[in-house]
């Protein structure tokens, strides 16, 4: 495939300036295939109709005005500019973002790096980054007409999109589940969310979920080639490049699809563009050896993934990141870490618990085991030597385990 990456700096370069052609001031949001750079006027589709590739916004950074200070709590008015949705209105926040982001000079002392800075997206409402992407997502189907949706996740994509929606009127959601994936979501029963469970693991939920909604004549939410979900996840970026009072210089992220690492990348190039940063880091992709096509297909500098990468019946104990066929989205991940000079690796299960523990006795962070599979990643490339000991480190821990609640009912079985 194309060395897509490099489409960004492309795509915003194109872009920039051109609002003033007779935009009238309104904002402006163009839209491109990432892999082709094939234009599309306010899509309702998740990819590209000439190659199948991911569709994203891109902005005319001429336009956007990030203020210095948050003039209030939501962090999508703070960043509307950079954000797939026109009008301020149809922003649907539900409470999500201003996370904490810290530095912990005692354990980069540990591992023999500079500084070391940790993203607590467990402090969201429903204790993942996930509700990042609820808010940002039904914000763009709300402007774009859409209602009725279909989606299929681990858990926390679902337990996310099913909150937002009860608080949110006009939507209706049908969740697609793998029946050992029922014991993760984490929502109370709602009229306007539909809860469907299948026999098999994610891949098969997911397209079973994705036919049922071609039948019906709904949206498939799409997962990783939504671009909303992205850019939403994105967000949780540029507050930590706001918070942070260094530059990170490698920035770590548990990965299944890898959209979040996505949204890290295009953010950083955008606040590059913009003068917020001055270099893009290098990114570094982290999955449980378990279940890590991603990190078996890069470690053989394969561009795409083969049938000998993928994991049939993914097991490990970062359920989040539990997704053993990632062939649509592994290209994608693999020319962001190449491209900005990062990896992606592997951790294993006792290095995982080893993370979960420092976090805990160290920082009093507990979090669930997908953001301890990133701070394990950290653990092992500082240990590998490939941290400089100047390094400015940036880690996202994706959320925490929800305590105990209401599991929805199944409304509907498909075998």
């Amino acid at each position: 495939m194309a060395a897509f990456i490099g489409n960004y700096e492309s795509l915003i370069r194109k872009v920039r300036g051109t609002a003033a052609d007779g935009a009238g001031g309104a904002k402006a949001i163009r839209y491109f295939c990432v892999r082709c750079e094939h234009e599309f006027i306010e899509p309702k589709f998740n990819k590209c109709t000439e190659c199948g590739g991911a569709i994203d916004a891109v902005y005319d950074l001429d336009q956007v005005r990030i203020p210095a200070q948050k003039q209030g709590p939501d962090p999508l008015q703070h960043y509307f500019h950079l954000l797939p949705v026109r009008e301020r209105g149809a922003l649907r926040w539900v409470g999500e973002g201003n996370t904490p982001c810290f530095e912990v000079p005692e354990l980069a002392a540990t591992l023999g790096i500079g500084r070391l800075y940790l993203k607590n997206e467990a402090a969201n409402p429903t204790s993942s980054t996930k509700d990042r992407v609820a808010s940002v997502c039904l914000s763009r189907f709300d402007e774009l007409g859409v209602r009725d949706l279909v989606m299929s996740s681990t858990g926390n994509s679902s337990t996310a999109y099913a909150r937002a929606v009860s608080l949110i009127p006009g939507f209706t959601l049908h969740v697609f589940v793998g029946r050992a994936f029922v014991n993760r979501l984490n929502y109370a029963d709602h009229p306007r969310v539909i809860t469907h469970v299948v026999d098999g693991e994610f891949v098969t939920a997911g397209r079973v979920g994705e036919r049922f909604a071609q039948d019906n004549g709904y949206f498939w939410e799409g997962g990783f080639f939504n671009l909303g979900r992205r850019e939403g996840l994105k967000v949780a970026y540029l507050e930590a490049y706001d918070q942070m009072a260094a530059e990170p210089d490698f920035v770590f992220q548990a990965v299944s699809s890898g959209m979040g690492l996505v949204g890290a990348y295009k953010g950083a190039v955008e606040y590059r563009e913009l003068g917020r940063l001055r270099k893009v880091p290098s990114f570094m992709a982290v999955q449980q050896a378990s279940c890590s096509p991603m990190a078996h297909a890069f470690a053989e500098d394969a561009d795409q993934i083969a049938p000998r990468h993928v994991v049939r019946d993914p097991k490990g104990l970062a359920h989040a990141i539990l997704r053993g066929d990632p062939t649509g989205t592994y290209p994608y991940i693999r020319d962001l870490c190449l491209t900005s000079g990062g990896r992606i690796l592997a951790a294993g299960e006792d290095r995982i618990r080893h993370a979960r523990r420092l976090l805990a006795e160290t920082v009093g962070v507990d979090v669930c085991y997908a953001s301890s599979t990133a701070f394990a990643g950290v653990i092992q490339a500082a240990r590998d030597g490939m941290l400089p000991p100047d390094s400015v480190v940036l880690v996202n821990l994706t959320g925490a385990d929800r305590p105990a609640a209401q599991v929805a009912t199944i409304e509907r079985t498909h075998s």
